[in-house]
């Protein structure tokens, strides 16, 4: 159980940016239009628990907007849980950055976290050469 003191708010609010280097083509246009791609899935999957694991999608949904660098996410209520989708379409978890509460636009945090990702991601990728090469 949850206790608080001083200012209650029951808000549920939160946000994330993906690095959208990070992502696939698919998996960028998963994230985007996240409502029809879950739709598809619910009804070609034939499986129940997958309407239960992304349950609210259609009542409570997340404002996606789409920058050149990362694509941030933002919610009011977020009964449904997103993370589980990401999760589900294969997103790695370490080029996400939650935050809690509501915001317009990315935090300062979230947005040192895209340029610190973007570093890593070519960092990677000159060592992939570099041992292919090898």
């Amino acid at each position: 159980m949850k206790i608080r003191k001083g200012f209650v708010s029951n808000s549920s609010s939160s946000s994330f940016v993906i690095v959208r280097e990070a992502l696939s083509d698919k998996q960028e246009d998963m994230v985007i239009d996240y409502q029809t791609w879950i739709e598809f899935f619910i009804k070609t999957h034939n499986d129940e628990t997958l309407t239960m694991r992304f349950d609210y999608y259609d009542t409570d949904p997340w404002t996606i907007k789409v920058y050149d660098d990362y694509i941030f996410g933002e919610t009011s209520m977020d009964n449904f849980c997103i993370d589980e989708y990401f999760n589900f379409i294969k997103i790695d978890n370490k080029y996400i950055k939650w935050d809690e509460g509501y915001n317009d636009e990315p935090y300062q945090s979230q947005l040192d976290f895209i340029k610190e990702s973007k570093q890593l991601i070519r960092k990677d990728k000159l060592n992939n050469i570099k041992n292919n090469k090898e």
